[in-house]
């Protein structure tokens, strides 16, 4: 089990980077780092994180023995311990997970993760981003936006809300060092759109559509298109089309 030490900062430029230089410098594994403030947060694919006082944005620190083997897992872990924190706060409300790792809430987002990684043999890391709308969602150009505020009348600080991921990111793990791959993609399908939610994916700088059919063994996503095509995705931005 790992032994989260959780540091509060009032403000920072990114709880990644220092997350990050910690990893470089031999920090050991369970540091999690989170701000109140972010001057200079980061998303996927270079995008900027918005932050505003009383959203999380925290980061934590991962040294596992079989990196290699993790790393490409990282991103359904992650957004199950995201998912089933929310969920633990508001089950009745329509959640779910857009592959591989945004967080929706009605079908908008609230929450996504960043996982960036080195995998040098003798000092291997896997640092992890989540940022999440908690009291207020920021505009995303080009994106709907949510916030946990939306569906609960009693919103947890930020510093509740990390300790209810590390606590359900620990599960998860465990749940894949001893039942393997499948169980994880198996509980985060679960979790995700449902099988036939249309959907556009990013290739090649132009957006495919069709219709969601699931995950291969390796948590690729799977697409028919309108044509009745099959495409596997291993990377690609998705949105939601219908």
């Amino acid at each position: 089990m790992i032994e989260w030490r959780l540091e509060c900062h009032e403000q920072l430029s990114s709880t990644s980077d220092l997350c990050r230089s910690e990893a470089m410098a031999g920090a050991a594994e369970g540091l999690a780092i989170l701000a109140h403030m972010q001057s200079a947060g980061r998303g996927t694919r270079g995008r900027t994180w918005q932050s505003i006082r009383g959203n999380l944005s925290f980061s934590f620190l991962l040294r596992p023995r079989e990196i290699a083997a993790l790393i490409p897992v990282m991103p359904f872990l992650c957004s199950i311990a995201l998912y089933d924190a929310v969920h633990s706060l508001a089950p009745t409300k329509p959640i779910s997970i857009k592959w591989p790792n945004d967080l929706l809430l009605d079908n908008r987002k609230m929450a996504g993760i960043l996982i960036e990684s080195s995998m040098d043999r003798a000092s291997g890391w896997i640092v992890v981003g989540i940022g999440a709308n908690l009291v207020a969602a920021p505009q995303i150009a080009g994106r709907e936006v949510s916030s946990l505020a939306e569906a609960v009348a009693n919103v947890p600080s930020a510093t509740e809300f990390a300790q209810r991921i590390l606590a359900g990111f620990s599960d998860t793990l465990m749940r894949w060092e001893t039942g393997g791959v499948d169980i994880v993609l198996r509980a985060w399908q679960e979790r995700a759109h449902a099988i036939g939610t249309r959907l556009a994916v990013q290739r090649d700088g132009s957006y495919i559509t069709g219709f969601f059919k699931g995950l291969d063994k390796s948590g690729h996503l799977l697409l028919q298109t309108e044509s009745g095509e099959n495409l596997s995705f291993s990377t690609g931005d998705v949105l939601l089309t219908g």
